[in-house]
């Protein structure tokens, strides 16, 4: 999946089995693009975007709600302002009369992420950036298995293996709908570089191998991402959204 072609929306939905990722580049979203988007917004999510201090986030955020409203509107034939969304106890977003089409978004360095198919979906992107703390994060918060298989790795591989390891973590947790509620050492994914990306433990779940956890190449210079399901196999297809000048 190394290709990510700019593609209009679809106007149908992810088959079974299937995700469709899309993404978002902001640094390409002109002033005239930008207020297409936020034109499309609710007046609730304008008031959040209002809110974010740095202009940088208020892209972020306006490209991802925006353009999440574009792609359901294709895939179900309404007009973008139309949608009003329920969340759940941990604050994951969903349609409120839809149980064939999930969604999930995710934003960082300048990428936005977006995730759509028709069962519960998690989708993570990260950029790869210096954390003073990560020895410490590892150390206190991951699955002692993750802190294993970190332990011993030079500083340049061990940040990669890092920020691949936490897009999976919450790609897993996004398509639990659980939010931070979960505890990070509580699951374990696959986090050795050389090693496929998969779950390996979810307490509570009996067969951790039935879920997919798929890496996406590249969705940014210096990014990693990954979506993950309960279901095998997915299939997963990248796009690059269409938005225009």
């Amino acid at each position: 999946m190394s290709d990510w072609p700019i593609l209009p929306p679809e106007h149908d939905r992810p088959p079974a089995g299937t995700a469709r990722c899309w993404r978002i580049v902001c640094r390409e979203i002109g002033d005239a693009v930008r207020d297409r988007l936020a034109a499309i917004l609710s007046e609730e999510e304008r008031g959040r975007a209002g809110r974010f201090v740095r202009d940088s986030d208020r892209l972020s955020f306006t490209a991802a709600h925006g353009g999440l409203r574009l792609l359901l509107a294709a895939s179900l034939n309404r007009e973008p302002r139309q949608f009003t969304f329920v969340q759940n106890a941990y604050g994951k977003p969903a349609l409120p009369d839809r149980n064939d089409l999930h969604f999930n978004m995710s934003h960082s360095g300048g990428i936005v992420l977006i995730a759509l198919a028709s069962i519960e979906i998690g989708a993570d992107v990260e950029k790869i950036r210096p954390l003073p703390d990560r020895d410490e994060i590892v150390r206190r918060f991951l699955h002692p298995g993750e802190a294993a298989d970190m332990a011993g790795v030079g500083d340049g591989e061990a940040q990669h293996m890092f920020f691949r390891c936490w897009s999976r973590k919450e790609a897993v947790v996004k398509a639990l709908g659980r939010g931070m509620s979960l505890d990070l050492n509580k699951y374990r994914v696959a986090a050795r570089l050389d090693a496929a990306p998969a779950l390996l433990e979810l307490d509570g779940e009996a067969d951790p191998a039935a879920w997919s956890v798929i890496d996406l190449d590249r969705p940014g210079p210096d990014h990693v991402g990954a979506i993950a399901a309960r279901a095998k196999p997915l299939g997963v297809s990248c796009r690059t959204l269409a938005l225009g000048a």
